[in-house]
């Protein structure tokens, strides 16, 4: 049973009645104070959007369905248990539609890969696009479209069920005949219309179409077998009947989207502030608010706080969530990130232009990446590998040791090291044991490279 409330798609469990997953209905803004989450920054030549967006059933709109459901379902002995569909967000577009009705995409983002799904738009805008995009954020509509496109995977089912009676056909077989002959007869009798084929299920593939009818025919060919010396065989009338169900996992496309602009009506418009032009700049030090989050899972590294700063305004990401933070940022000057560790270390400090993207990734905290790839050796005959990795900055770094070991799966390791800079800014060194097909162990002496990325 599949069904659509308030935009939100459901369909019940076939296996467990209680169960309904659901599909989110159409997308909707980050709020701020009750407002959504945008700003705009005016310059000379145009400038700058920035918008929060997600994708989510608020717990308000869960309790409604439920309340739905339950209507819609008198036969449930409970409350319905809501649980979303598994899906994944491709990708997140801002679309703008000028005054000559030609429409482009401004930009595309992608967005948390969990729930709320969770995307920022922050994006630079010429003249024209920045004006038109200014319209739609004091409530105009059908200027700018934010769209999610999404994928995921429908389970879809097809039945084939044949019926009819088959008194000729018992009397006509041989009752020795053995299965092949009775799927013969059970051809024949659907040729003649003393067998019905029905079949089921909206837009399966032929294949499975194909192969759900297919097996409806074996299993009518089994039950005319046992009916040549079953208790059927005397009687006037020999009623067959006979099915199959099968299913098949389709991949699904599905788009949500929203008009902007509906997200202003009756709303206070954004303000759009004014930086850096001669002709009408009564504020040269305009700030505008953005949000600013981690885009990575901090809890494995050796953060003890992150500060954020613009002129004179700071915030900090703090343990345990590290949560996103909505900092005041000066179009003319730069946003400082200054890390903090927990390893004892020094901090480490780097500067992001006010029309970077908000989203802090290890590389600014002063992380780099190290990889090992192991898997040529593995396809050359080893059976297993142990490395000892030292990694020796040279600059503020932590050094670090790290111990690899291989025996099953891809063969492959990375990890972070803090390097206190925008790379590994050190050495690398490392040597490994290897264990042949025959039991034959060899050690091989250390290597030393400046590269992060390291295939033996």
């Amino acid at each position: 049973m599949t069904g659509e409330f308030q935009r939100i798609l459901y369909r019940q469990d076939g296996d467990d009645p209680q169960v309904f997953f659901y599909v989110p209905g159409d997308p909707g803004p980050e709020l701020m104070g009750g407002s959504p989450a945008a700003s705009m920054v005016a310059t000379g030549g145009g400038g700058f959007l920035q918008l929060g967006v997600h994708w989510d059933v608020s717990q308000v709109e869960l309790n409604q369905m439920q309340d739905y459901l339950r209507r819609q379902f008198p036969e449930l002995h409970g409350p319905p248990q809501l649980r979303p569909e598994s899906l994944a967000v491709d990708a997140v577009n801002l679309a703008l539609q000028m005054p000559d009705g030609t429409t482009s995409i401004l930009g595309t983002t992608r967005s948390s890969g969990y729930t709320p799904f969770t995307a920022l738009f922050n994006l630079s805008l010429d003249a024209a696009r920045f004006a038109q995009a200014g319209s739609a954020l004091q409530g105009r509509e059908k200027v700018l479209t934010v769209s999610y496109q999404i994928s995921g995977r429908s389970v879809l089912s097809c039945t084939a069920i044949i019926a009819g009676d088959v008194r000729p056909d018992v009397e006509e077989l041989d009752p020795t005949a053995e299965i092949e002959a009775c799927l013969a007869q059970v051809e024949s009798a659907l040729k003649a219309g003393r067998l019905k084929l029905e079949i089921s299920g909206d837009k399966v593939s032929d294949d499975l179409r194909a192969r759900t009818t297919s097996s409806a025919k074996d299993r009518a060919a089994g039950v005319l077998q046992r009916m040549l010396t079953g208790p059927g065989a005397d009687l006037d009338t020999a009623h067959l009947l006979a099915s199959a169900t099968l299913s098949e996992v389709c991949p699904v496309k599905l788009v949500r989207e929203a008009d902007v602009g509906r997200w202003f009506s009756g709303r206070k418009p954004a303000t759009i502030l004014v930086a850096g032009s001669s002709s009408s700049a009564t504020r040269s030090d305009a700030t505008v608010n953005r949000t600013y989050k981690l885009g990575f899972d901090p809890a494995d590294l050796p953060i003890a706080y992150v500060e954020v700063s613009s002129g004179n305004s700071k915030q900090a990401f703090k343990p345990p969530a590290f949560g996103p933070v909505t900092l005041a940022v000066d179009s003319n000057k730069p946003v400082t990130v200054t890390s903090h560790y927990t390893d004892g270390g020094p901090p480490y400090q780097t500067q992001l232009s006010p029309a970077d993207e908000p989203i802090l990734m290890p590389k600014h905290l002063g992380f780099c990446l190290v990889s090992f790839d192991g898997s040529r050796r593995k396809r050359e005959g080893a059976q297993r590998m142990k490395l000892q990795v030292k990694y020796s900055p040279e600059g503020n770094g932590s050094e670090d040791q790290h111990t690899i070991q291989w025996a099953f799966g891809d063969w492959t390791d990375s990890w972070y090291v803090t390097a206190r800079a925008s790379n590994l800014a050190g050495v690398i060194e490392y040597s490994w044991q290897e264990t042949a097909a025959d039991g034959t162990v060899t050690d091989h002496p250390a290597v030393k490279t400046k590269e992060a990325e390291i295939k033996i």
